[in-house]
């Protein structure tokens, strides 16, 4: 298992830069519930690039080799056993008025076809041109939030038994997981941090 400094500099910062890229396209197509089926090239690219990252990192969190080839089936099996919460967990858009459930509808009989953004990433990775209408808004808010998602999951299963703390040094600016606790650092602790 990777240590909390190592998943943020193999995986964190690289979500972040993904996080950026997203907030850019916002400046094209509003973040609202109308636009969800605005589908480009710049979404399938954000999409595909989004779903190879997710894949190495759900690998990671399930404890998979990162060579080994795994499907979301061995996801799906590895994690609603061992946190079937993640179905019910809603992630809130900071600055917006909106809610996603990217997992909500994750089952292990249907693993691929139950997240309808896997099952975009999966078309548009295998024929772009002819499957570009699932590369839209939508599809590409839910599978950065599940990115995000996991990544923070990740983060906690890494700290849980260590005086760690359970947050990233730099903070999503799109995301934040409701009623997702963290432990706090004191402004003592803080102090002897800084150097």
């Amino acid at each position: 298992m990777l240590t909390r400094k190592e998943l943020e500099q193999r995986y964190w910062r690289y979500y972040l830069m993904l996080e950026k890229r997203f907030k850019e396209s916002i400046e094209y197509v509003e973040l609202h519930k109308d636009n969800y089926n605005a589908f480009s090239n710049g979404y399938a690219l954000m999409i595909q690039s989004i779903g190879a990252e997710l894949d190495t990192v759900f690998k990671e969190f399930c404890g998979f080799n990162t060579e080994d080839r795994k499907t979301i089936e061995n996801y799906a099996q590895y994690i609603l056993e061992e946190d079937p919460a993640i179905i019910n967990r809603i992630i809130v858009l900071q600055g917006y008025d909106m809610e996603i459930q990217p997992f909500k509808t994750w089952n292990i009989e249907h693993a691929s076809q139950s997240l309808q953004w896997w099952f975009a990433f999966t078309k548009t990775k295998h024929n772009r041109f002819n499957q570009l209408k699932h590369a839209n808004l939508e599809n590409v808010l839910n599978i950065l939030g599940a990115l995000y998602m996991i990544e923070m999951m990740y983060l906690k299963k890494i700290t849980n038994d260590t005086q760690d703390v359970d947050i990233f040094d730099e903070r999503s600016e799109l995301f934040k997981i409701k009623g997702w606790e963290t432990r706090t650092i004191s402004m003592q602790d803080i102090v002897a941090m800084t150097y």
